[in-house]
């Protein structure tokens, strides 16, 4: 099965369904999944706490699956201030896309491209979008209304045709997509292909602990919170966890100190403070049940040439 767009001819793979990169869920066993399925997996360089532990992960990857992978970089020194060195593994290793979050890339964006490797940046507005742009980026992910983790103020329905007529990158859309219907409209408004998180962490391959996955599946949107009291970055959490550690609405966000023991235990009390909150987007109304992440991939894709082709016409 291929659907062909901008974007799946860009990263060279058969379907336009990105897996979203999620901190302390996505690993190589899911990124592999959804690649072998025709997608692509992706993971955030986050997850591992010292740059020989992410070219491990990378290594496991590679020899698990030849196809296209990705790879997340937060740019923000306060929130990751080893990106330099989570950079220079990537580099070395030849990772397909690189998706950037928190920063602009104009420092490495140059690079990137002399590398092979494809640059996206996730924005939430005109303004963070057009400085990636000129930056080099290569294509926008419309972080919308309702998504999981950091999110954006701005429905979809604005955003996507708005980013693309504006900016003239092609659009990832990302945004309570659980569904091949979803998928559709997401296209339908000018997107190239769509960035799926929460759908994905109810899957065997997710390194989410299994209650995280129960009561994704057990929340409905009205059970989101969006808030930037947790991270200091407006974000849609589970409120059920939330309601579990009241006190962290009311400390407030934590910086991680840059240059404090290189930022690995710095990092590491990241780590511990997130482990028991839990993100999440709107997309839980459609999540059901846990299920393999190849197996989601391809009942997406065949839902979305279903509605397609069921349109009235």
């Amino acid at each position: 099965m291929k659907i062909k767009t901008k974007i799946s001819e860009m990263l060279n793979i058969d379907l336009p369904i990105i897996a979203a990169p999620m901190f302390l869920v996505s690993y190589p066993e899911l990124v592999v999944a959804v690649s072998e399925a025709g997608g692509i997996g992706c993971f955030p360089s986050l997850n591992y706490r010292t740059p020989e532990q992410l070219r491990e992960g990378i290594l496991e990857i590679r020899s698990k699956t030849k196809k296209p992978i990705g790879a997340n970089l937060i740019l923000h020194k306060e929130h990751n201030p080893n990106w330099a060195k989570q950079f220079e593994v990537v580099m070395d290793l030849k990772v397909e896309l690189i998706i950037t979050s928190l920063g602009t890339p104009r420092t490495i964006a140059k690079e990137i491209k002399s590398n092979g490797s494809t640059l996206f940046c996730d924005v939430t507005t005109l303004k963070h979008a057009q400085i990636v742009a000129k930056s080099g980026a290569d294509a926008l992910i419309a972080v919308s209304q309702g998504a999981g983790g950091h999110a954006g103020a701005i429905t979809p329905f604005a955003l996507i045709p708005y980013l693309k007529k504006e900016v003239g990158l092609p659009v990832i859309a990302a945004g309570a997509i659980s569904t091949g219907s979803q998928m559709a409209a997401a296209l339908s408004l000018g997107a190239d292909a769509v960035y799926i998180g929460t759908r994905f962490i109810a899957t065997p391959e997710s390194k989410a602990q299994n209650e995280y996955k129960q009561m994704l599946i057990e929340s409905s949107p009205d059970e989101i919170i969006y808030t930037e009291k947790i991270s200091g970055i407006p974000a849609n959490w589970l409120s059920k966890s939330v309601e579990r550690s009241p006190e962290i609405l009311e400390d407030g966000p934590k910086k991680i100190a840059a240059g404090h023991a290189g930022g690995e235990k710095a990092i590491e009390q990241e780590y511990k403070r997130w482990r028991d909150i839990w993100s999440a987007g709107q997309g839980v109304a459609q999540i059901h049940e846990v299920k393999p992440a190849g197996e989601i991939v391809k009942e997406i894709a065949g839902e979305y040439l279903a509605t397609v082709n069921n349109l009235p016409r």
